[in-house]
């Protein structure tokens, strides 16, 4: 009898190490793999670190070096002897009150019409010490030019923000995709398997089949256009205007077959009755979409908007293969410059604070997602 009570108390404490055995592996992987190193990166970032010596505590300069700017205006050139603002027509350079004589003139170097434009000093008699130019902009018919200490940091977020237009591109053709798979046609099971594809793939096979794509030379791209009559010697990845929109078109192709997969099972958990009653009541195929599929359909797209925008932030293999990060920095991503500060140069302090600033971006982005979320995701019940 002493032995049967006591079986049950034994059994319990056995359970309950077991039990505390199994949720301890996962906690201790995150604390050593997880918490400690990223709280050993917050700390690196007030450091100055090189790996070959010990970290030096340099407080915010890492911080301030990142996101200080300064706006400045640029003055106008001026003539020395008029006090007259200088314009460039061609190669000449003359004071604003002779502009008119060069005016519907054609230059004998290039044999085409004058163009004049007003001259300004120069970026560098303006912008502070270690400050370097960003970027131009007019207001007010004044020029001002934007500089940081690291400018190639904040062109680096730039170039993220437009490819963060290839969502918008690959939620729409999901959706159609999805849309036509869901219906009972035959083949529909190998069409799912078609677009997946791209998604099990791994990533540097894929840059390398789009690099052979892009080439200028022998690119299937550039020989398709050519054969529908538009230019064939387009420099996809090597030009600044063109980079980015290949880039895009990469990335939506990869992208697509999970964002059809989650689409295609938001499409299959649309309540069927609420179809037919909407067809009963006289709805057309657009009317029954836009207020039946696509409200079921909100909580699939929240998803994919988070998850695209968070991992075209964390973009790094795919322009790190095709590009480079150039023309002129013109593909280059955070992830890159973060890599490189501190793989390449070990600036490990400097690349630490690099990695914050960008989860605190994308932290911000999150939030401001969940913010907005609540007045176009819909919820069943």
């Amino acid at each position: 009898m002493a032995a049967q009570s006591r079986e049950p108390g034994w059994l319990k404490r056995n359970e309950a190490t077991w039990a505390y055995l199994f949720v301890a592996a996962p906690v201790i992987g995150f604390l050593l793999f997880g918490a400690v190193p990223l709280f050993g990166s917050l700390l690196l970032g007030f450091t100055e670190w090189d790996l070959a010596s010990p970290p030096e505590w340099i407080g915010t300069q890492n911080y301030a070096q990142l996101i200080t700017l300064s706006i400045d205006a640029l003055p106008r050139e001026l003539d020395e002897v008029s006090g007259e603002p200088i314009f460039r027509c061609g190669r000449e350079s003359v004071p604003e009150s002779q502009v008119s004589e060069f005016i519907g003139q054609t230059d004998p170097r290039t044999r085409q019409p004058y163009i004049c434009q007003a001259r300004y000093v120069r970026v560098g008699d303006v912008t502070p010490d270690g400050y370097e130019e960003w970027f131009q902009y007019s207001l007010g018919g004044s020029r001002y030019v934007v500089s940081a200490v690291d400018p190639i940091f904040w062109k680096s977020i730039w170039n993220t923000a437009f490819l963060l237009l290839a969502i918008p591109f690959s939620l729409a053709l999901a959706l159609i995709f999805a849309t036509a798979m869901n219906q009972a046609i035959s083949g529909a099971r190998l069409f799912r398997t078609i677009y997946y594809i791209p998604v099990i793939l791994p990533i540097t096979a894929l840059a390398l089949i789009w690099l052979w794509l892009f080439n200028p030379d022998y690119g299937l791209l550039n020989y398709f256009l050519g054969q529908l009559g538009f230019a064939s010697d387009t420099n996809w990845l090597g030009s600044a205007t063109t980079v980015k929109p290949a880039l895009i078109i990469m990335l939506v192709w990869r992208g697509l077959g999970y964002q059809v997969l989650i689409y295609l099972a938001g499409l299959q958990s649309v309540p069927r009755h609420l179809l037919e009653a909407a067809q009963i009541d006289g709805a057309n195929a657009w009317q029954r979409f836009r207020n039946v599929t696509w409200p079921a359909l909100t909580p699939s797209t929240f998803f994919l908007v988070i998850t695209s925008m968070i991992g075209t932030f964390q973009i790094f293999q795919e322009p790190y293969i095709m590009t480079q990060g150039g023309p002129y920095f013109e593909s280059t991503t955070p992830v890159m410059l973060i890599q490189q500060n501190a793989f390449r140069d070990t600036q490990m302090g400097y690349a630490s604070a690099q990695a914050w600033i960008l989860g605190l971006i994308i932290m911000a982005v999150t939030l401001v997602n969940f913010a907005t979320s609540r007045r176009w995701v819909n919820y069943e019940g």
